[in-house]
């Protein structure tokens, strides 16, 4: 999802500074790109990572309009199964590294005068899923820290909005769930099938434009009429 957010970005002509933990994905991407898009390593886990990107990106363009946070994991797990380290791991990645890439973020579009940030959650957030319990309480608290931050935010110009997927083909759906996963989540979803990466671009692209303007502190659910 991530890799076609940046794609999108890019064919509507943005600069793009993409980051990750797999550095030759992500310089297969740049280099497929022709130099439109720029990979820095990125583990969202570690905030003096987040400020190397973030800085990053200052100095090549001079200021920062618009943020996704998109970096996830997952696991089902009955409860009394979920050990300390995946507990967390699962919050670290969801929660923290959503923390810690708003925080440095808006600490650039302070400076520049506004922007926009997206935070990608879940329906695991807003709807109960039996064996989600660690994902579920980091995709909550993402909901709810962006809409604090919005509202802390708005005075400075900077909006902060949510992007609530569906079920998506990929990995993280796939790798974190069994081999039926994509043939439940389209019996699961009233459109009668699951999207493509692509079709979660167009509602990123919206909540980063000024055709969004006056969107802030809320949630776009991109889900096929899941959680209707």
């Amino acid at each position: 999802m991530g890799e076609a957010q940046v794609r999108g970005m890019v064919h509507e002509g943005a600069q793009v500074v993409f980051g990750g933990r797999d550095r030759d994905a992500g310089t297969a991407i740049a280099a497929s790109l022709d130099g439109k898009a720029h990979f820095v390593p990125l583990d969202v886990t570690r905030p003096e990572e987040w400020k190397v990107a973030v800085d990053f990106a200052v100095e090549r363009f001079g200021r920062i309009d618009g943020l996704v946070n998109n970096a996830g994991v997952g696991a089902t797990r009955p409860l009394i199964e979920i050990s300390d380290e995946e507990w967390a791991d699962i919050i670290a990645v969801n929660q923290n590294g959503v923390f810690w890439g708003m925080r440095e973020g808006a600490r650039v579009m302070l400076e520049s005068g506004g922007g926009s940030i997206v935070n990608v959650a879940s329906p695991a957030g807003t709807k109960a899923h039996a064996n989600l319990v660690a994902y579920s309480a980091a995709k909550a608290a993402v909901i709810g820290m962006s809409r604090a931050a919005a509202k802390e935010l708005a005075p400075s110009g900077i909006r902060v909005n949510v992007l609530i997927p569906g079920f998506f083909a990929t990995r993280l759906l796939t790798e974190t769930t069994n081999s039926e996963a994509l043939v439940r989540g389209a019996q699961l979803t009233p459109l009668g099938r699951v999207a493509q990466p692509e079709e979660s671009v167009g509602a990123v692209l919206f909540l980063l434009s000024d055709e969004s303007s006056f969107v802030t502190g809320t949630e776009v659910v991109v889900d096929g009429g899941y959680t209707a």
